[in-house]
């Protein structure tokens, strides 16, 4: 008992630490300094034992930078996606930079989980609506490769839409499109499926909100895939509240326990 919260103290410690150390930062873009503050801070989350997440969330100075580790790590997210994503446009070999992308394996295991997840859900959708797709969008672009499905990718700030658009382009993609438009306020009626990116809803609140909206824009019967987290991934990303969504069916909710970070919610829209 005494060697675990030790253990704990030294864990929460240490997150305390990578937070300001961080926070300290000039600026979040990939950099050695950058990419190991990160990759360190990630590599504590997911070393934790599930037992010990309550006690480390509820550490005075870990609870006190929890939205500050979310916004880092969100913020962190952005710029690594827009980096990468200009990597690869202006790349002699664009395949060739997307191969060199470090977290490259950790999206094509996410996306493949989630295909299979929709499909044991509903049958394999046709259209789907990835929400908050991003500069960089590997999701958009590996659901349209395993469901051979027509994919459109949303996303409210117009560089991340264009540089999307150009990365598609030079990967050779013609099965995804992107428009920007915000996920709060779109219609999306004439999708199968929708997905809704673990960085759309800076907290649950916010992510409750937002899912409201986007159920009174899709049809019944549509699926909606929502990324979440558990445990301590939750400093890193903000949880779906399950019972904050009642105009769906939930019909999945899988933690994966390898590198992939993020839960995934499947539901059906109720009506």
């Amino acid at each position: 008992m005494t060697t675990e919260l030790s253990d704990t103290t030294l864990t929460a410690d240490r997150i305390v630490h990578l937070t300001d150390q961080l926070a300290a930062l000039p600026h979040l873009r990939p950099d050695p300094r950058t990419d190991a503050l990160f990759g360190d801070l990630v590599q504590t989350v997911l070393a934790t034992p599930d037992r010990q997440a309550q006690d480390i969330l509820t550490h005075p100075g870990v609870h006190r930078r929890r939205a500050a580790v979310r916004d880092l790590a969100a913020r962190g997210e952005t710029a690594l996606e827009h980096a990468w994503a200009e990597q690869i446009v202006t790349a002699s070999d664009p395949r060739a930079a997307l191969a060199a992308f470090p977290y490259l394996d950790n999206y094509r295991r996410l996306t493949a989980l989630e295909a299979r997840l929709l499909t044991h859900s509903g049958g394999t959708p046709t259209s789907v609506a990835v929400l908050g797709s991003g500069p960089l969008p590997l999701s958009a672009l590996g659901y349209a490769d395993a469901l051979g499905a027509s994919v459109v990718g949303l996303d409210r700030d117009a560089t991340a839409v264009a540089l999307a658009r150009q990365v598609a382009d030079r990967l050779g993609s013609t099965a995804v499109r992107f428009e920007q438009a915000d996920a709060a306020d779109v219609g999306l009626t004439g999708y199968d499926a929708v997905v809704l990116a673990a960085l759309v809803g800076e907290t649950p609140s916010a992510k409750a909100g937002i899912l409201r909206k986007v159920a009174a824009s899709m049809r019944p019967g549509a699926l909606l895939l929502a990324r979440s987290a558990r445990g301590l991934r939750t400093l890193l990303y903000p949880p779906v509240d399950l019972g904050a969504m009642p105009d769906f069916q939930v019909l999945e909710v899988v933690h994966p326990t390898d590198e992939v970070i993020n839960s995934v919610v499947v539901a059906r829209r109720l009506g």
